[in-house]
C-alpha cells in the first residue's frame, strides 16, 4: 500500500496562491473557514496519486480542528484526487512520532512518502530519505511530485 503523509499549510495552501486570491478580490477560505488549496498543488498531488495509486494520510494541524470525518467531507466537497484514508494520531506535536505510530498501527505494509514544509528536525532519522520538504511559498510543485513518485515506485 502506497501512502502520502500530507501536510496542508505550506504544501497545498500556498503563500503565492493566497496572494493571487487577495490581489483578485477572491476569498482565501471556503465557507467553513478553511484555506483554499492552490490548484497547481492539487494537480501535482493528482499526478502522484495517478502514478503510484497512493492514498493520503493527513499530518496537517487541521486534524486538530476538523477530525477525520470533517477532513474527509472537505476532500469530497473539493473533488480532491485520491482517497483520504486517515489522519495521524494526536500523540504529540512531533510529526515523525505520529507517522511512526500510524505505521506501527497499520495492519498492512505501507510504502510511504512524507510531503511537508516543516524541516527535518520534525521527523525521525529513518524517515528522512522519504521526506520531501517544500517551499511554503509555492508548495507541492512538479519537481516535488516527481521525487514523490520516484520514492514510491523505487521502494516497491
Amino acid at each position: 500500500m502506497n501512502i502520502i503523509f500530507l501536510d496542508f499549510d505550506g504544501v497545498m495552501d500556498t503563500a503565492s496562491y493566497d496572494m493571487y486570491l487577495v490581489k483578485n478580490g477572491l476569498p482565501e477560505c471556503d465557507d467553513k473557514g478553511r484555506p483554499i488549496f492552490d490548484p497547481k498543488c492539487i494537480e501535482c498531488l493528482r499526478q502522484i496519486i495517478e502514478g503510484t495509486n497512493a492514498d493520503v494520510v493527513v499530518t496537517s494541524d487541521w486534524k486538530y480542528i476538523d477530525k477525520y470525518e470533517g477532513l474527509l467531507q472537505m476532500w469530497k466537497d473539493r473533488n480532491m484526487p485520491g482517497f483520504l484514508t486517515d489522519v495521524t494520531p494526536n500523540v504529540n506535536k512531533h510529526r515523525g512520532d505520529e507517522i511512526d505510530l500510524w505505521l506501527k498501527e497499520c495492519k498492512v505494509y505501507c510504502n510511504y512518502v512524507i510531503i511537508d514544509d516543516l524541516d527535518e528536525s520534525n521527523f525521525n532519522t529513518q524517515q528522512l530519505e522519504r521526506l520531501i520538504v517544500v517551499n511554503p511559498f509555492v508548495g507541492l510543485d512538479c519537481q516535488a511530485a516527481e521525487r514523490a513518485i520516484s520514492i514510491l515506485t523505487q521502494s516497491l
